[in-house]
């Protein structure tokens, strides 16, 4: 059976993973080990001995990123660095997780694996020069992925989820963003859709996996509500009136050009995510 090693226990990508995987599953939580100590995560990589390494681990507070670049960095690609050069002379893959706002938008169709990048912000830079750093392992594997959701962690459908909630009855709408587009993806599509990757020993390069389709988050956030059966108007507004520190894509959605799996479209995986949390109350 495989051995997995999971960065960034905790976080929506990484709980998806503990769920599906086969095998023996070491699930790394940042507090137990900082992927930023080189020394620690390389004796606990070795002391494991994994045939895969699933790095989710990832600063991903795209405004925070802006006044925090130094921590970025650290983890995005000091972080990223040294994961790779833990399992340096051994034949253990790497997974890596990387974004749509390595793109800048302006290609007006989603993009696919050999369009250029050119990142707005800290945070997509920072990503970036982690996929880099991936790509440069003979056995290195860069996931692009976007708009990440589950009903666990801090994601967008559970924030309008719960915003929803709170306005519900009160005649009060929620404003959201109408003018950026990607590809919702649900984490458990996204990691079945990276095992049987994985599995297939589909060799070492970049391949874009998200939701197919894609939307606003304004058209995202009036799904959530629909879904759940909230009685709340979702008010569109632009990127401009949001105030947001960091530029964003105005159109971020991707697609493949690889011959991988095809991500369910976006819709299903919000209405199992949405399944899940609306009896939680």
């Amino acid at each position: 059976m495989p051995r997995w090693f999971v960065t960034g226990g905790g976080g929506q990508l990484a709980t998806a993973f503990a769920d599906l995987l086969e095998g023996e599953v070491l699930l790394n939580r940042e507090e137990a080990l900082d992927i930023r100590d080189a020394e620690a995560l390389r004796v606990a990589v070795h002391a494991f001995a994994p045939d895969c390494v699933l790095h989710c681990a990832a600063y991903t507070d795209v405004d925070g990123a802006e006044a925090h670049a130094e921590t970025a960095e650290a983890v995005n690609v000091t972080g990223t660095r040294n994961v790779v050069e833990a399992v340096r002379g051994t034949h253990t893959s790497v997974v890596y997780f990387s974004t749509d706002y390595v793109f800048d938008g302006q290609k007006g169709a989603p993009y696919v694996e050999s369009d250029a990048t050119r990142p707005l912000n800290v945070y997509g830079r920072t990503k970036l020069a982690g996929e880099r750093e991936v790509l440069g392992w003979v056995h290195g594997l860069v996931v692009r992925t976007a708009w990440l959701f589950s009903e666990t962690g801090h994601n967008f459908v559970r924030s309008i989820l719960a915003a929803a909630r709170e306005r519900a009855g009160t005649g009060e709408p929620l404003r959201v963003v109408d003018d950026q587009i990607g590809s919702p993806t649900y984490a458990p599509h996204l990691a079945a859709a990276v095992d049987e990757v994985v599995r297939r020993g589909v060799g070492p390069g970049l391949y874009h996996l998200a939701g197919s389709g894609y939307c606003s988050w304004c058209e995202l956030a009036r799904e959530v509500v629909q879904l759940a059966g909230l009685d709340v108007e979702v008010e569109p507004i632009t990127t401009r009136e949001a105030g947001r520190p960091a530029r964003r894509p105005a159109f971020s959605a991707l697609d493949t050009e690889r011959p991988i799996p095809r991500l369910p479209h976006w819709a299903e995986g919000v209405a199992q995510a949405v399944d899940k949390l609306v009896p939680l109350g």
